[in-house]
């Protein structure tokens, strides 16, 4: 059963070590140098510890860690900014990755509006996004060969 459990500054370097991990391809794929494969450890530690509104969400299988969410959210928590979705390689594909973003939905039931960006010549990436719900609103050019795709999902109540 898959569930997510809030991290603390106690967790920093589980969260960098799944965020190596997770990103590490793409990385290597587009040698971008804003990926989150190459986020030092004090802004991880920032993001985590001291950010307002800045949450870390584990996704646990068990009581493993198979990887986390990062949100950002407004002062009246009704908009989101997913920052990070990170799930560990071996646990790609698996379904985890949705069930913690529909988990991390009712855990801020009172957001109304989920953004976020993604590489737009990743496909799978931008396929996982829209099957659970996100939709693309546009696009701006970040170097040679690569674009970042900006998504929104709107939560009617």
């Amino acid at each position: 059963m898959i569930q997510i459990i809030r991290a603390g500054a106690e967790d920093l370097e589980t969260v960098i070590a799944i965020q190596r991990a997770s990103f590490k391809a793409v990385y290597e794929k587009y040698q971008d140098e804003y990926d989150p494969y190459l986020e030092d450890r004090e802004r991880i530690k920032w993001k985590l510890v001291e950010r307002p509104n800045s949450y870390y969400y584990f996704v646990k299988e068990k009581d493993e860690n198979i990887g986390f969410l990062r949100v950002q959210t407004n002062e009246e928590l009704t908009e989101a900014w997913l920052g990070t979705a990170a799930i560990l390689p071996q646990h790609q594909g698996k379904g985890y990755g949705s069930e913690g973003l529909r988990l991390l939905e009712k855990e801020f039931p009172t957001i109304k509006q989920w953004d976020l960006c993604t590489v737009l010549q990743d496909a799978g990436m931008v396929a996982f996004y829209e099957k659970n719900g996100y939709r693309q609103t546009h696009i701006e050019p970040e170097k040679e060969g690569m674009d970042m795709v900006y998504m929104k999902k709107c939560i009617e109540k």
